[in-house]
């Protein structure tokens, strides 16, 4: 969600559902709308394929005809013991038209629709694997309004972190040399990996699977990989991905307890942020981090944007 309008909705404010012909207005919306995100156009995209299975979680409303401000939407299926939720992924007003409650409208009509899909719980908050932000960036500040005034309870916060790759130590020849000697081989991950690495990643749980299948259908692939050679054949140890979603943020990383301090998280880390300079990034973000600590050791990452995520339940 972004900057949007906080007041009562007035009468009259044409909502339809969004189509593909709209998408121009809309990256324009956006472009106006996310001043602290410079992707804004490749956000809409990444979030408008997200509600490829329900057109509807698509609204936009109209001036004279001409959209103004627009929302998009999204349901995951229940897991384990989480309900099915409805996500409020974007919503958007340009600055032109605030003050007037379309945000408000929007809002509204956005949470009707993922109602009619039956879900437990509306969330404001990442929908994995095509997700764009943790939460609410607290800078737009009047998205932040918007929610806690239409009932929805704050939770868990997300923090990103920012690593200058001008100055973040990337070379990982040495620490490759020394985890080769201790039988761990690191290299980028390949299309013929999809198999065995789909069925590894599902050992991670959440949607780590569905992020590292979207690294995998670039070419080259956007990750890499440690290996460990055993008996019976190798084995996948760690690995990391950047780029998945929008191209400056890294992430998904995991390894393996068992390696654990050997400082294979290091050289993967370093190689996708490596990979993301050679891309002409001068800055990353690693996104919804937890191992603070970790990262600002690692390649001297400072933490940047806070995140807050909120639930309304239904019923």
């Amino acid at each position: 969600m972004s900057a949007i309008s906080s007041t009562t909705p007035g009468p009259g404010f044409p909502l339809r559902t969004a189509s593909d012909a709209d998408l121009p207005a809309l990256r324009a919306i956006a472009r106006a709308s996310l001043v602290h995100d410079e992707d804004a156009e490749t956000v809409v995209d990444l979030l408008w394929a997200e509600a490829d299975r329900h057109p509807s979680l698509r609204v936009v409303a109209e001036l004279d005809g001409v959209p103004v401000g627009f929302a998009l939407g999204s349901v995951r299926a229940a897991r384990d013991t989480a309900p099915r939720s409805g996500h409020l992924n974007l919503l958007a007003v340009h600055p032109e038209h605030r003050g007037l409650g379309r945000g408000r409208a929007l809002l509204a009509a956005l949470e009707r629709r993922l109602a009619a899909e039956e879900v437990a719980r509306l969330v404001v908050r990442g929908n994995p694997p095509n997700y764009a932000w943790p939460g609410i960036d607290i800078r737009y500040t009047p998205a932040v309004c918007l929610a806690e005034s239409s009932g929805y309870v704050r939770g868990q916060e997300g923090l990103n972190m920012r690593v200058d790759l001008r100055a973040a130590p990337l070379d990982t020849a040495q620490d490759e040399q020394r985890l080769a000697r201790a039988g761990v081989a690191v290299r980028r991950l390949r299309a013929e990996d999809e198999p065995a690495f789909r069925q590894w990643m599902l050992h991670w749980g959440g949607a780590w699977e569905g992020e590292g299948a979207k690294a995998l259908s670039y070419d080259p692939p956007r990750g890499h990989v440690a290996v460990r050679d055993e008996p019976d054949g190798a084995r996948f140890v760690g690995f990391a991905c950047w780029g998945v979603n929008r191209l400056s943020w890294f992430g998904p990383m995991g390894t393996e307890s068992s390696e654990r301090g050997l400082g294979v998280g290091t050289v993967l880390l370093r190689r996708c942020l490596a990979d993301q300079r050679a891309e002409g990034l001068e800055v990353a973000e690693i996104g919804w981090t937890a191992p603070i600590h970790f990262y600002a050791l690692a390649v001297g990452a400072t933490l940047g944007r806070v995140f807050w995520t909120y639930t309304k339940d239904l019923g």
